[in-house]
């Protein structure tokens, strides 16, 4: 090739190269344009958005909008209790629940106590589960007990939950919500996320009390009905309130109002204030129903080896352990289930710093934070679900945690606990159009909506982003179609050809 003809070559090719650059900055401006549109919708005009893009593939920010500032995050906060527990923890790790008996046998008689000690399995619930009952690992208590040629005990179901130190609530937890299902305390043995679910049908005919009944522990906690039917038509109105019991008896639960006639069952969920008691409650109902003679037990919400007496000493019967925390992490992530991500917390505190708390996996968690280059003061951490509206995380320290964890070997396990868009979890019914696409974590509180994940734009470059919305008063249906108008737009996103910008206006 001639001199003259190479110098061309190379002009040709640096144009080329300079008009693909100049393409890919104006595919930038335009998706910042468009973004910009997009969260100056008027409908949330009243509220604050705190929104990060970053493309984890070419290590450099897309779009940011108060990137920096500290907003509520929701349940948004349970990507760093997520993260925090793989990392340090590990995928496979197993929560262990360890069964002994306290007495001596006299033929197949165990005279003396069973005791149940916990360390903070959160899985004995259908979620937790992948729908499989919840009284399954008591089965599996009853089948080594028998095995072990015991027919009847005569003594105590105790409960040992002194792993787990600490009331159980988040810290800043609202009063209004701890009676509520999602409210529920964590404790070292728990029994379907320590809540329960009462169904509440209309009775034959207006005047009559309401046909109560209650899952999945049938009869546990006492009720006490006081819901009317109504006639037909009329608004369903149900009030429930909780009130435990004194130091021996178990805590009752009061459930008042009205149900119209014809009226869908109505359900509502109630945390349990005494989680061991309604652990134990349910594994002597199995133990029953296996065979067992338990009818003569009484229920103890503690218990320590100084209680054996004169008895034949402790004996270990069998080690529980759960499923692998990488598969749990699913249904925590993807349905938001917040007293095993609290459990967690509890965990992370009993493991790394030998101490069952809150405040020590918190401690965890910052430690955690700081090897992401996330230093503490920069946010609040105040519980490990979100549910608190102590919680100040701004968008940038979620997607850098997210872009951290795209680079561990730990990834693949983080990436598929997320809800995907159009297919399950909190995403399932959003972003149909881009199914499959989009692996993230919702949030949502009174007037606060957020999302933050990962997708992939057009070219399949791999971006992280956040987006929370606060204070607005319009519902989060409006906060929630931004959102998705959003990653919509993001999601066609390209450096490579033209993009419809329809969607930002």
């Amino acid at each position: 090739m001639k001199p003259h003809h190479r110098i061309f070559l190379a002009f040709i090719v640096t144009l080329a190269v300079s008009a693909c650059r100049l393409f890919a900055a104006g595919a930038e401006d335009t998706l910042r344009r468009d973004l910009d549109v997009i969260f100056a919708d008027r409908r949330l005009s009243d509220a604050q958005w705190g929104v990060a893009v970053y493309s984890l593939d070419r290590e450099e920010s897309l779009f940011e909008h108060n990137a920096q500032k500290l907003f509520i995050p929701a349940s948004n906060g349970k990507i760093l209790t997520a993260a925090a527990a793989l990392l340090r923890l590990g995928p496979e790790y197993r929560f262990k629940t360890r069964v002994l008996i306290d007495g001596s046998m006299d033929g197949d008689i165990l005279r003396g106590n069973l005791i149940v000690q916990g360390f903070g399995d959160p899985s004995l619930s259908t979620r937790m589960n992948g729908g499989k009952d919840p009284f399954a690992v008591f089965r599996a208590f009853a089948d080594r007990l028998k095995a072990r040629g015991i027919k009847s005990i005569t003594g105590s179901i105790a409960g040992d939950a002194a792993a787990f130190k600490g009331s159980g609530y988040g810290r800043g937890w609202e009063l209004d919500d701890l009676t509520e299902g999602f409210a529920a305390p964590a404790g070292a043995l728990s029994f379907n996320e320590n809540f329960t679910t009462f169904q509440i049908r209309p009775g034959a005919k207006a005047g009559d009390a309401a046909v109560l009944s209650s899952d999945p522990l049938a009869g546990y906690p006492p009720a006490y009905n006081a819901v009317v039917t109504v006639d037909a038509g009329k608004a369903a109105a149900i009030v429930v309130e909780h009130a435990p019991g004194d130091s021996g008896a178990p805590e009752y639960i009061k459930i008042s109002g009205t149900v119209p006639l014809k009226n869908p069952v109505i359900r509502r969920s109630a945390a349990i204030r005494r989680p061991v008691r309604y652990y134990l409650e349910a594994l002597r109902g199995q133990l029953d129903r296996e065979g067992l003679n338990v009818s003569g037990c009484d229920i103890k919400e503690s218990y320590s080896a100084q209680e054996s007496g004169d008895s034949g000493g402790m004996e270990l019967i069998m080690t529980h352990e759960s499923a692998p925390l990488a598969e749990l992490l699913t249904p925590i992530m993807k349905d938001s289930l917040n007293m095993p991500s609290e459990m967690l917390l509890h965990v992370l505190g009993l493991e790394i710093r030998g101490e069952g708390t809150a405040a020590a996996g918190a401690d965890v968690v910052a430690e955690t934070l700081d090897t992401m280059g996330i230093r503490k003061g920069s946010y609040i951490y105040s519980d490990a679900s979100g549910l608190s509206r102590r919680n100040l995380v701004s968008a940038d320290v979620f997607v850098r945690a997210l872009g951290y964890m795209r680079r561990q070997p730990v990834f693949p396990r983080f990436y598929a606990s997320m809800a995907v868009s159009g297919v399950d979890g909190t995403l399932k019914n959003r972003l149909a159009t881009v199914k499959g696409n989009i692996y993230a974590k919702t949030g949502t509180l009174s007037g606060v909506s957020a999302i933050s994940g990962y997708l992939r734009t057009a070219d399949g470059e791999m971006l992280a982003f956040s987006m929370i919305a606060n204070n607005y008063v319009s519902g989060k249906a409006a906060a929630e179609d931004i959102q998705n108008r959003a990653l919509l737009r993001l999601a066609r996103f390209s450096r490579k050809l033209p993009v419809d910008t329809a969607l930002a206006h």
